[in-house]
């Protein structure tokens, strides 16, 4: 069965990428003749644009790619900023603050386009160890990441832990900042959550807005391919959202159709049924 399908957005980890993140050949055989069909092609990440580059330049995408979770959007090749999402730093401060108080880990971004990006200022011995190794060329260990916040915006900032708590310190910070900011959950990792805190109006749902108006398409000639929480949100407003067999069930109940896993070539097994 063939579908109408005009733009491709795929999530990096757990889905376009395997577990060794690398992207498998048949997700990049087949991604590489949707695009000699005339078929968009885009990435949807949570990753920032340094740690997503190479797969950029592997797939060769001369396009819009959303990264952060929908906060920035960028076009790499030509080095142009579409649209940014960044947190006031009086937010970050508090949410830092509250963090202390409520013994949750956290990760200060400093800015979209840095290529070390994270500050941190204690040691993470939860559920992320591997994520932190994995970005350790990014990460700076300062004394107190505050006083790395020296401008009225910085990218982001996550927090890690209990998730109860963090949901209480969003409360908390919404109060007192209401609409002024985007919670974002992205993943669960031995219990361990991990949120993700953005400006006004940053999601992966937004940036798929602006890629609809960018490449005349419509919601319904849009596949989604993704695996975790952060992409419930868009898979909802795609006409074709897919997941991976490896996504959290979450994810699975919102999909039209679930794909072999990220270490199968999902993506590619995907494209090649309904697209090719």
């Amino acid at each position: 069965m063939i579908f109408l399908i005009k733009l491709i957005l795929t999530d990096l980890d757990g889905t376009l990428l395997n577990d060794e993140k690398h992207v498998p050949e048949r997700n990049i055989i087949a991604l590489k003749r949707a695009m000699e069909k005339g078929i968009h092609i885009s990435i949807a990440t949570g990753r920032n644009y340094y740690s997503a580059k190479r797969y950029v330049e592997e797939l060769g995408l001369d396009v819009p790619v959303v990264f952060q979770n929908g906060a920035f959007i960028y076009m790499p090749f030509e080095n142009k900023v579409l649209y940014e999402y960044p947190l006031p730093s009086k937010i970050a401060k508090e949410l830092i603050d509250y963090a202390r108080k409520e013994k949750v880990d956290y990760i200060l971004f400093s800015d979209f386009l840095d290529e070390k990006d994270m500050y941190m200022d204690k040691e993470h011995k939860g559920g992320y160890v591997k994520y932190l190794e994995q970005n350790s060329w990014r990460i700076k260990k300062v004394d107190d990441v505050i006083k790395f916040i020296t401008k009225d915006k910085v990218a982001e900032v996550v927090l890690m832990g209990n998730e109860a708590k963090i949901r209480r310190i969003i409360e908390f910070v919404g109060k007192k900042y209401t609409g002024q900011f985007s919670a974002i959950k992205n993943n669960v990792v031995d219990g361990w959550a991990f949120f993700e805190f953005f400006g006004k109006g940053a999601s992966k749902e937004n940036a798929l807005r602006f890629l609809l108006n960018y490449f005349k398409v419509s919601e319904n000639e849009t596949m989604f391919l993704g695996d975790n929480y952060n992409d419930i949100g868009i898979m909802k407003l795609v006409g074709f959202p897919v997941a991976m067999e490896n996504a959290v069930e979450e994810v699975k109940k919102v999909a039209k159709f679930i794909t072999l896993s990220n270490n199968d070539g999902g993506v590619g097994f995907a494209v090649e049924k309904f697209v090719l």
